[in-house]
């Protein structure tokens, strides 16, 4: 029985090119899916000030606005009214400092018996009233400052009111916005499972019918590309609470199947997976059925493992030994027997007769 094209992997370079190109063409395809999937996600969703502006009573809004508008204009004002009063803070100390220059002028003259200039004394009454202005009136904006504060605390003690009841019209709002937000991502959800789903069910049926395909390992990247990207849309559009749900259900379902085929390939293996079994038991010399080591010619009084087989010492009349068929004194399976065609004694649980290449009825001669 020949081995099956995927059993040769041929040099170490060609298996590592393989898997490497494998690898990146599972990365191309979950490229694919992702862009596809992109684009079904840029559907636009609920607008949250679409559904305001419907549900939410404007004239709450239009209050809102209004004092707003109120706050920001008086704290312009008061800005402005602050930015005069440093203004004429400064204008009141030259003034201040002028009169005490002519003050100091005039001390100095009466000092010296010298009478000050009527242009001195009108230079130091104008300061003087100057000064005595630029006080009222700094009086004056400490009034209005004062009074602006005030009426800034009020309209935002209204604001602080109205934003309370509009945070409470707000609520049933905010719950027809989510409501909506989940209902657009579980169509979302469902648009893009549309989409995958097929090709997930495309995959299955590759790998079922091609597992032993020369090209499985196209089936294997394009698989897991659409398993994980279905694991991520499920993951981004449904809850968490729901989503672990799904996801440990998933993998039990997986491992289920994983048991149950390994089950299967113990109670009914593949004939080429007998082959195989059957040849590594000749080779190490043991029943194939029941694990019986096989006594016959030069190992008929030999005893060993799977292990210590490869070390025994050869037998020095390995050649004198006649061949004869063998039955397993453990389980009465016929092992080896004569070959009809050169009647050579040839295993009786492998294909072909090792001396004429004969091959046994109802065999085949690939696997």
């Amino acid at each position: 029985m020949n081995e099956t094209p995927a059993a040769n992997k041929g040099p170490w370079t060609h298996w590592f090119l393989v898997q490497l190109f494998t690898v990146i063409l599972g990365i191309l395809i979950y490229w694919l899916l992702g862009f596809v999937v992109g684009d079904i996600g840029s559907w636009p969703g609920p607008s949250y000030e679409d559904l305001e502006s419907r549900l939410l009573d404007k004239s709450l809004v239009d209050r809102r606005d209004d004092l707003e508008s109120k706050i920001s204009d008086t704290k312009r004002t008061i800005n402005d009214q602050q930015e005069r009063q440093t203004l004429l803070q400064k204008s009141t100390a030259n003034s201040q400092q002028t009169m005490n220059q002519l003050l100091s002028i005039q001390r100095l003259a009466l000092e010296k018996d010298v009478t000050p200039s009527a242009a001195e004394q009108e230079a130091l009454a104008e300061s003087e009233q100057l000064f005595l202005a630029n006080q009222k009136q700094y009086q004056s904006l400490n009034e209005d400052l004062a009074r602006l504060n005030e009426e800034l605390r009020g309209l935002e003690k209204q604001e602080r009111d109205l934003q309370k009841k509009l945070d409470e019209a707000r609520k049933p709002v905010t719950e027809e916005y989510q409501s909506l937000v989940e209902r657009h991502n579980l169509l979302m959800a469902a648009l893009k499972l549309s989409f995958l789903t097929p090709l997930l069910v495309i995959a299955t049926v590759l790998f079922v019918k091609k597992r032993k395909s020369v090209y499985v390992s196209m089936v294997y990247a394009f698989g897991v590309a659409v398993l994980v990207k279905v694991a991520v849309v499920m993951h981004e559009h449904f809850p968490a609470r729901y989503f672990k749900y799904i996801l440990i259900l998933t993998t039990l379902a997986i491992a289920a199947l994983i048991l149950v085929y390994l089950l299967r390939m113990v109670a009914f293996p593949t004939k080429q997976r007998l082959l195989k079994l059957y040849r590594e038991a000749y080779e190490a010399f043991f029943c194939p059925i029941c694990g019986y080591p096989i006594r016959r010619g030069p190992l008929k009084y030999a005893s060993w493992t799977r292990r210590s087989i490869r070390r025994l010492a050869h037998v020095s009349d390995a050649g004198t030994q006649a061949e004869e068929p063998y039955t397993c004194p453990a389980c009465s399976t016929r092992l080896y027997e004569e070959c009809g065609s050169c009647h050579a004694i040839r295993p009786s649980l492998l294909p072909s007769c090792q001396q004429c290449g004969a091959v046994k009825e109802g065999e085949s001669g690939a696997g």
